[in-house]
């Protein structure tokens, strides 16, 4: 419903009018430029370490792995603004140590904090590809006299194709929907997203927003039925009649060290993200006084209605989608009943909507009676619940179909209704998939930006919106030390999760 209100609030006048305006058509431009370069630098960068894990003897790649993984737990826009300190006009690097005032706020800063931030969605989807590929291909075709570039391009690169296409689809997907980078590093290089939320925050033209979210959801929905597609697909697969477990052959020196050094710059740029984020937290200004102090952390105090809103909204939201997610994946994989089709679509469609399409959706959907929920705390725990549920969803999915149907049929041969089934039998293995469909939908809720920007108000504000706000505003040194402590305690619930 919220989605249809987007769509059918703008006239067919206002569509038609798309096309003569240069704003617009700016900001369209500018999304497919910066897709087209952060998905292939993305999709490079993460091919290049998943291979590096999977398939070479390079020193220190299961640190790289862990480091490789940090951007998955940050909040949206943290990448962009700690580069903002560590590269922009009063960075720790470019300004104090090498005394030049260089600007990293433009295309270029957005393509850079792009690709750091979503190729470990690429390295981790095609990790499992190459890690799949059997070693004794490579053994046999070296031993057919084949190595290096030609065992690589003729073995190696065709098996992991359908892994890579997609990788790139889905990080494409991301990278179209990003709100939270754009808004924080792309300055006047403004994409859909970010155009979208100037028309309401800057003009409170609410069509024109319906307008560019309309736009934004065409690619988008198309990217993700193309990667639908490529993932259902049948992968190159080598089916032989007994496992054999074959070591790694050694990496050869002009391929091992390459790649160390490669791995090596990209997780120092990773690690420079908590680097900048930390120090600014506690130096006095930025750029000029690095005396340490803690009067930022005055500023968390007098925001910590927003950290325990976020983490109060988070919790329930997560709590409320992963139950959902699953029960939807039960009812799919092990009922029969009309319409299963139609649920199986809604509980994946989701996935396809950016989250500015969802927040401005919700924004219009829930503004007047007789639901009325704008500016309660309930708008913002509903689009959480909704916009989560595809990811407990396809786990739950997964989880299933590694579950024998026979399990369920016994216990129902021995008397057991459908739901002493389902609670004695089914949920008790699906805990695993329940605890991980949590701990998802926590991190993404907790550090949302592009679904809420659209939805808060001062009575449910929530602390990456005051980020955003602290930022913009000039104080960055405040928004380190609210970011630092989101940060924190996100970390802590998701240790709590793992121990549970």
């Amino acid at each position: 419903y919220p989605v249809l209100r987007v769509l059918f609030y703008p006239g067919l006048r206002d569509f038609l009018s798309l096309p003569g305006n240069e704003r617009y058509l700016t900001a369209t431009l500018h999304t497919l430029v910066i897709v087209v370069l952060s998905t292939t630098s993305a999709t490079l960068v993460g091919f290049l370490f998943a291979y590096t894990f999977t398939r070479t003897t390079v020193p220190a790649k299961r640190l790289f792995r862990a480091v490789a993984i940090l951007p998955l737990f940050s909040p949206p826009f943290m990448i962009a603004f700690s580069y903002i300190l560590i590269f922009g006009r009063n960075g720790l690097v470019t300004y104090t140590l090498l005394g030049t005032r260089y600007n990293i706020i433009g295309w270029h800063g957005l393509w850079l904090s792009q690709t750091i931030a979503f190729f470990p969605i690429a390295a981790l989807m095609m990790e499992g590809v190459l890690a799949s590929i059997a070693p004794s291909l490579e053994y046999a075709a070296r031993n057919l006299g084949a190595s290096g570039w030609r065992l690589f391009r003729t073995i190696t690169l065709p098996l992991a194709r359908p892994g890579v296409a997609g990788a790139a689809l889905l990080v494409a997907i991301y990278i179209l929907a990003d709100f939270g980078n754009p808004v924080m590093i792309a300055g006047h290089y403004t994409v859909l997203p970010t155009e979208a939320w100037a028309r309401i925050s800057g003009w409170g033209d609410v069509t024109g927003a319906a307008v560019l979210s309309s736009v934004l959801l065409v690619p988008a929905f198309g990217l993700f039925l193309a990667q639908r597609y490529w993932v259902g697909r049948r992968q190159y697969t080598t089916i032989t009649g007994k496992v054999a477990l074959f070591a790694i052959p050694p990496t050869p020196w002009y391929v091992k060290w390459p790649l160390f050094a490669f791995c090596t710059t990209v997780s120092v740029l990773i690690l420079l993200v908590f680097l900048g984020l930390v120090a600014g937290a506690f130096s006095r200004g930025w750029g000029f006084d690095y005396t340490p102090t803690l009067k930022h952390w005055q500023d968390v105090l007098q925001n910590a209605q927003a950290l325990v809103h976020s983490l109060v909204f988070a919790a329930v939201a997560a709590t409320l989608s992963s139950l959902l997610s699953i029960l939807a994946s039960y009812f799919v994989s092990r009922k029969v009943f009309p319409g299963r089709w139609m649920l199986d679509f809604v509980a994946i469609l989701p996935a396809a909507i950016p989250g500015v399409v969802f927040g401005i959706g919700y924004s219009l959907a829930f503004n007047a009676p007789p639901f009325d929920l704008y500016g309660t705390a309930a708008i913002i725990i509903l689009s959480m619940i909704f916009w989560n549920i595809p990811m407990g969803y396809q786990t739950g999915i997964g989880r299933l179909k590694q579950i024998a149907p026979s399990l369920g049929e016994a216990a129902s041969n021995m008397g057991a209704g459908s739901l002493k089934t389902f609670w004695d039998i089914e949920l008790p293995l699906l805990k695993s998939s329940l605890v991980s469909a949590y701990v998802v939908s926590f991190i993404r809720a907790v550090t949302t930006l592009s679904v809420i920007v659209f939805l808060v108000t001062n009575r449910n504000v929530v602390a990456t919106f005051t980020i955003l706000n602290l930022a913009n505003d000039g104080y960055r040194g405040a928004a380190a030390a609210l970011t630092t402590a989101l940060l924190a305690l996100t970390c802590i619930v998701l240790a709590m999760s793992r121990l549970l």
